[in-house]
């Protein structure tokens, strides 16, 4: 597995520990929130896992997939407006949403690295993209 996979596998396998975390025992975020944990919030939070669960397995298979294909170009699109959205919301929300400060820092900081790496992975392949598009063009020349 190359490197660039690497970071699709990591993702995945990150994204996939934490739904499971939120599948099963939603209430080990309790220390997150400021209030009293409710059962609405257990609610959400596995609503939450469940999204991040799908959001692994599209990274999982996605990992050995060629960097140049458009599907997995467009994963790591979604990936990075994901994060990079969650890490705002979350930032913004920092002094007056239901986390506390210190866990709305890190929950930023932790979706801001992942959208950084994801658009890094981006930027890295996008070479690939051009010499597989332009070595398309070329046959295609070839056979005209």
């Amino acid at each position: 597995m190359s490197a660039l996979n690497a970071i699709f596998a990591g993702h995945g396998i990150i994204q996939a520990v934490i739904a499971l975390q939120l599948l099963l025992i939603p209430h080990a975020t309790d220390y997150f929130f400021l209030k009293e944990f409710e059962i609405t919030t257990a609610l959400l939070l596995r609503f939450y896992g469940a999204a991040l669960a799908g959001i692994a397995v599209i990274s999982l298979l996605c990992r050995d997939m060629p960097n140049m294909l458009p599907c997995k170009r467009g994963a790591a699109c979604g990936f990075m407006i994901y994060h990079g959205i969650m890490s705002l919301v979350i930032f913004q929300s920092r002094n007056e949403g239901p986390l506390a400060v210190n866990a709305s820092w890190g929950l930023s900081a932790f979706h801001g690295i992942q959208a950084f790496v994801l658009y890094a992975w981006y930027t890295a392949t996008a070479g690939q993209v051009k010499a597989f598009l332009k070595k398309g063009n070329d046959a295609n020349n070839k056979s005209h």
